[in-house]
């Protein structure tokens, strides 16, 4: 095991932060933790939002680099409200390199690679994952050539989405367990992998040769897609995240990262959904475990 935080101690397994801040706190409530007496609360509100455009409500822990890592902890959604703008992110990089900050940043292979686990409006789930080999929004094939097919006139490279298909949306105010799996390539290959589960069962699984699927811009649709400019479905490529072997997974980050513009679009379209939204954006997290093999959602 890399790292084990139930929050029954306090804040003392985290590298950040060490107390409590404006919007993290460390709950004691038995009936409401999912296991033992303590859990984390993050709270960003409207009026917060209002003062601050960007706000990452965020917990770190640094971990004992690996090629091949899980994470599994239980989060709770205790009201309607918009999801995060991005949500909990893994981080692999060589010695002394970090992702913080790289929107729109395309990482050398020896630098690092990470990736966000997202909700999206309809409470499903993605891998919004930024690597050297990803593929820009510009065009249809996912190149930034000017004068492309389907050239959107500006070269951008934000994460590339996977979401699986056929999910069932999350509950909201139950506990719920998510575990990930991620596996770096070996240098050279495209063996690395992204998977995950919901309460232990199977949801997306990217690995080479599966799914089929469809890339279009910097999207990979499983099953294929039915857009004008969508090719026929092929067997995934795998990942190649690497190009060298120092790169390695180090860093986990529960970060509820809101944005103003993106929550007050959000919020505009729950509502017109006829739904009564929160003004509070919060999530319950608990029971936080890292490890290099398969860890269960048992409690």
């Amino acid at each position: 095991m890399l790292f084990h935080g139930d929050f029954e101690g306090g804040w003392g397994k985290w590298d950040a932060p060490s107390a409590d801040t404006r919007h993290l706190t460390l709950e004691n409530d038995g009936a409401r933790a999912n296991g033992g007496t303590h859990f984390l609360r993050s709270t960003v509100t409207t009026a917060d939002l209002a003062a601050d455009m960007y706000i990452s409500s965020q917990a770190r822990i640094e971990h004992r680099p690996v090629d091949a890592v899980y994470w599994r902890f239980h989060a709770r959604f205790p009201e309607i409200a918009p999801n995060p703008h991005h949500w909990v992110r893994m981080s692999a990089g060589a010695p002394g390199w970090e992702s913080s900050g790289l929107a729109n940043t395309v990482p050398a292979g020896t630098d690092g690679f990470w990736f966000d686990f997202d909700a999206d409006l309809d409470d499903q789930f993605n891998f919004y994952t930024y690597w050297h080999r990803m593929r820009s929004g510009r065009c249809n094939d996912g190149s930034a050539t000017p004068g492309c097919a389907g050239d959107q006139g500006t070269t951008y490279y934000y994460g590339n989405t996977f979401e699986p298909p056929g999910q069932s949306p999350f509950p909201r105010d139950r506990w719920f367990c998510i575990e990930m799996f991620a596996q770096a390539n070996t240098v050279g290959a495209s063996d690395g992998r992204l998977a995950f589960w919901i309460d232990d069962e199977p949801v997306g699984d990217y690995r080479e040769g599966s799914p089929d699927g469809t890339w279009l811009r910097d999207r990979f649709h499983a099953g294929g897609c039915s857009f004008s400019a969508c090719t026929p479905p092929t067997p995934f490529e795998g990942f190649d995240f690497r190009s060298s072997a120092d790169v390695q997974f180090k860093a986990f980050v529960l970060d509820a990262y809101d944005e103003r513009d993106s929550s007050v679009s959000k919020r505009a379209e729950l509502e017109a959904r006829g739904l009564t939204v929160s003004d509070a954006q919060t999530v319950l997290y608990d029971d936080v475990v890292i490890a290099t093999e398969r860890i269960g959602c048992r409690r």
